[in-house]
C-alpha cells in the first residue's frame, strides 16, 4: 500500500515537471514568433518605403497596414487559443465544404492579379481564401486520420476517401492557377498521412501520378517552362524569367558575412520585385549579412523543433495531428521561401511566415499558433 502511494505521488510529480517543461517550451515558441514578427515589420518598412511612396504617396503605407494586420492577428490568436477544438472537430466537414464553395466562387468573382484569380476584395483589403486551407484542411485531416487510423492502410476504405478531398482542393488551386500551392499541399498531405501509418506503396503511387501530371502541366504552359529554365540557368533570360532570381542572388552576394548595414541595401530600390513579400528574406540577407540571417533561420529551426517536441508529449491523436500538421506547415513554408530566394528551388510565390507582408497570411499563422497552444494546453488522453 505504501509503495503504491509512493508510485502515485512520484508519477504526479513527474507529470507536473513535464507540464512545467511544456509551458516553458510554449513560452519560448511565442517569444521567438513575436520577435520574428517585429523583425518582419522592420523590414517591411525597409523594403517597401520607396515603392509605397511612389505608388501611394506614403512611405509607411505597407508598414501601417501590416501593423493593423498584426493587431488583428493577436486578437485572432486569442480567439483560437480558447476555441473548443472538439466543436471544430465535429464541424470540420461542413467548414471544409464551405471553404471549397468559397474557392469555387473565387474562380468566377475573385480579384485577378498576375494572371491568377486568388483574392477576394473586402473594402481596401484583399483576402486570399486558399490561406484558410492551412486551418480547415488541417483540422479535417487531423479528425479523419485520428478516426480512421486503424484502416488508413486500407486503400479503398481508408486512404482513397481523404485522397479525393485533396484531389478536389488541388483541382481548384490548379484552375486559379496555383501549381506551387498544389505541390505544397501534396507534400504536406504525404508527410501527414505517413505519420498516421499510411502505406508507403500508396504514397509512392500518388508521387508517381503527381510527377507525371506535373510534367504535362509544366509542358502545356510556356510560362512554367520558362520558370524551370530560369531556375536551371537564370542568365539565359536575365531581363525576363531569370531577373527575379538573379536580383535575389545579388542581394545575398552583396550582403556577404556582415551585411551592408540596416537601410543601406540597394536591391529594394526597384531592382528586386516583391521585395516586401516573397523575397523579403533576400533584403534581410543583403542588409544583415550571413551571420544574422543564419540567426533568423535558427529561430525558425527552434520553433519547429520545439513544436515537434511538444507534439510527442500529447497522447490524443486528433490534437497530436493538429500540432504535427502545424509544425510541418511552418517547416515547408520556411524551406520553400528561403530555398526560392537562394535559387535552390524554382520560383514559387510563398511568403515567409511572420515576416513577409500580407494580412491574410499573418492572421492565419497567428490562428495556427493559437490552435497549437490550444491543442497543447494539457496532456489529453485519446478519447477514441
Amino acid at each position: 500500500m505504501i509503495n503504491r502511494i509512493k508510485i502515485f505521488f512520484i508519477n504526479k510529480i513527474n507529470n507536473l515537471k513535464e507540464w512545467e517543461s511544456l509551458r516553458k517550451e510554449r513560452r519560448i515558441i511565442f517569444s521567438l514568433i513575436f520577435s520574428l514578427t517585429l523583425i518582419g515589420l522592420l523590414f517591411i518598412y525597409e523594403s517597401s518605403s520607396l515603392y509605397a511612396l511612389k505608388h501611394y504617396n506614403d512611405s509607411a503605407y505597407f508598414f501601417k497596414k501590416q501593423i493593423l494586420f498584426f493587431i488583428l492577428a493577436l486578437f485572432s490568436f486569442c480567439g483560437a487559443l480558447f476555441i473548443d477544438l472538439d466543436f471544430l472537430r465535429q464541424q470540420s466537414k461542413k467548414i471544409l465544404i464551405s471553404l471549397i464553395v468559397i474557392l469555387i466562387i473565387v474562380l468566377f468573382f475573385g480579384q485577378k492579379s498576375g494572371g491568377a484569380s486568388r483574392w477576394i476584395q473586402l473594402g481596401g483589403f484583399s483576402f486570399q481564401p486558399s490561406e484558410l486551407l492551412k486551418i480547415f484542411f488541417l483540422i479535417y485531416c487531423a479528425d479523419y486520420c485520428s478516426r480512421k487510423k486503424m484502416i488508413l492502410k486500407d486503400l479503398n476504405y481508408g486512404f482513397i476517401p481523404v485522397g479525393l478531398v485533396l484531389a478536389i482542393i488541388c483541382l481548384l488551386l490548379l484552375i486559379q492557377p496555383d501549381l506551387g500551392g498544389v505541390i505544397f499541399w501534396i507534400i504536406w498531405f504525404l508527410i501527414f498521412v505517413y505519420l498516421y501509418g499510411a502505406r508507403l506503396k500508396h504514397l509512392a503511387i500518388i508521387i508517381l501520378g503527381c510527377l507525371i501530371s506535373f510534367f504535362f502541366l509544366v509542358k502545356l504552359y510556356p510560362y512554367r517552362v520558362r520558370r524551370i529554365i530560369a531556375y536551371l540557368d537564370p542568365f539565359s533570360d536575365p531581363q525576363g524569367s531569370g531577373f527575379q532570381i538573379i536580383q535575389s542572388q545579388l542581394a545575398y552576394s552583396r550582403g556577404g558575412i556582415l551585411g551592408v548595414g540596416l537601410g543601406e541595401g540597394k536591391q529594394k530600390l526597384f531592382f528586386l520585385p516583391a521585395a516586401h513579400t516573397d523575397f523579403i528574406f533576400s533584403i534581410i540577407a543583403e542588409e544583415l549579412g550571413l551571420i544574422l540571417t543564419l540567426g533568423i533561420v535558427l529561430m525558425f529551426f527552434l520553433i519547429i523543433h520545439k513544436m515537434l517536441k511538444i507534439s510527442d508529449f500529447i497522447n490524443d491523436n486528433f490534437r497530436k495531428g493538429i500540432l504535427f500538421g502545424i509544425a510541418v506547415i511552418f517547416f515547408l513554408e520556411v524551406f520553400i521561401n528561403i530555398g526560392v530566394t537562394c535559387g535552390l528551388l524554382p520560383t514559387k510565390g510563398m511568403p515567409l511566415p511572420f515576416i513577409s507582408y500580407g494580412g491574410t497570411n499573418l492572421v492565419v499563422h497567428y490562428i495556427l499558433l493559437g490552435l497549437f497552444f490550444n491543442a497543447s494546453k494539457k496532456p489529453f488522453k485519446d478519447k477514441r
